[in-house]
């Protein structure tokens, strides 16, 4: 059987609102899981897998067990796990690292695979404009701001990052990034760049868009559309669970 690589994104476990349902996710995730069959295979995570997640140095949020024990489950077939941290999930620290063996990236990676070079991100502050929120993404990712935030009780943190993650989305339903064209173009940079395909989630909004043999591909969600992609035998596509 050839090697395949799998791709996802903004799957937002314990949201609150529209976005919720972890059960639901969690099913579909285990099913997703099911088909990759194991270590010549590999799972890249581009992004909001949780709502929030932030490591306090002796507590992880209980609410999240059930994927981690999938996550868990995957990497004992030998499956490798990269994490390429999003908008909400970007506090991931050691645990993920340490105890689950998953690869985390805190910027942009470039992956080359059967002679097709790769860009992935999770997407957020690609492209032109929103200074605002560009400015903010430094700010919060700075290691003074993490430590500060440590110093809160989780009781505390938990629900005030959930309550900021809520306005994030609010946020994103205005975002200028719902119209794909300004991603279609940051795509076209990274083409002039070199790399034939350029992934990203954020939007939520699965696309596959192709053109002068490049591609650019929005993974979508796993709370409506439960889309991924795909890479096998030297070919892209975008697939959606039934």
């Amino acid at each position: 059987m050839s090697s395949a690589i799998y791709f996802i994104s903004d799957v937002h476990l314990g949201s609150a609102g529209p976005a919720g349902d972890d059960q639901r996710k969690i099913l579909r995730l285990r099913e997703l899981f099911g088909l990759i069959s194991g270590p010549q295979d590999r799972l890249f995570i581009l992004g909001d897998l949780f709502d929030f997640w932030f490591e306090y140095r002796t507590v992880v949020q209980k609410e999240h067990l059930e994927v981690i024990g999938l996550l868990k489950e995957l990497r004992s077939r030998k499956v490798a796990i990269d994490l390429l941290v999003g908008n909400h999930d970007f506090w991931a620290g050691d645990f993920l690292a340490r105890d689950l063996g998953i690869t985390v990236h805190r910027q942009p990676l470039a992956l080359e695979v059967d002679g097709k070079r790769m860009f992935l991100a999770h997407g957020d502050g690609m492209g032109k404009g929103d200074l605002g929120y560009k400015v903010l993404k430094v700010v919060l990712r700075n290691p003074f701001t993490i430590w500060l935030y440590r110093l809160l009780h989780p009781d505390l943190g938990v629900p005030l990052a959930k309550w900021f993650s809520q306005i994030s989305r609010r946020h994103l339903t205005r975002d200028m990034h719902l119209d794909p064209g300004p991603m279609i173009e940051a795509a076209r940079v990274k083409f002039s760049q070199g790399f034939d395909h350029v992934l990203i989630g954020h939007t939520h909004r699965p696309l596959f868009h192709e053109e002068a043999g490049n591609i650019y591909v929005n993974l979508g969600d796993f709370i409506n559309s439960f889309s991924y992609a795909v890479f096998r035998d030297g070919v892209l596509s975008l697939e959606y669970l039934k």
